[in-house]
């Protein structure tokens, strides 16, 4: 099962069509332990050892592991119920963000790619005022790689769309 990101902002790439390519490209799961880990508790909260006797890795690597997805703030410790623990000491863990399967995904397709197509004509339409605007800025000049500006220009619109529903309280600040 291939996780995906709500949205392309935890991807430091320019341009990445799956934000785990910029991941990857960071070092964050460059042995694919990592990817597993996460894998493994985004069905269920687990443990160290319960990962390393699921994954076939010894405790003292997954604690390695367990440690630096914790820095990288792709995963979070957990509550789970009293009576689920062996031991009070022990920590569960699952990802940071949200997980949508496969099926889930499917069902808000259509929707989600006639916004996608209405975003989009949105912007192509602001393309003339955005290059006009872009002149008199002198960015132009400025950028060592032009083809970024549309993306840049892009990403500055989602952005304060998002914080415009967040002001509204249609999404959560």
């Amino acid at each position: 099962m291939l996780l995906r990101f709500a949205c392309s902002c935890a991807s430091a790439a320019p341009v990445a069509d799956d934000p785990w390519v910029a991941i990857a490209k960071q070092g964050k799961l460059n042995d694919g332990t990592k990817e597993r880990i996460l894998n493994s508790v985004q069905r269920q909260p687990r443990t160290v050892s319960q990962l390393a006797q699921e994954l076939g890795l010894s405790a003292p690597s997954v604690h390695r592991h367990v440690a630096e997805l914790l820095a990288s703030e792709l995963i979070r410790e957990v509550s789970v119920d009293a009576g689920a623990q062996r031991s009070a000491v022990e920590r569960y863990y699952c990802p940071s963000f949200l997980v949508v399967r496969a099926a889930d995904r499917g069902a808000l397709e259509a929707i989600l790619k006639d916004l996608a197509n209405e975003v989009a004509e949105a912007f192509r339409g602001r393309l003339p005022g955005l290059a006009e605007a872009l002149r008199v800025t002198g960015l132009l000049d400025e950028a060592k790689e032009a083809e970024t500006l549309p993306h840049y220009l892009y990403a500055a619109a989602v952005r304060l769309a998002r914080e415009n529903l967040e002001k509204e309280q249609v999404l959560p600040a």
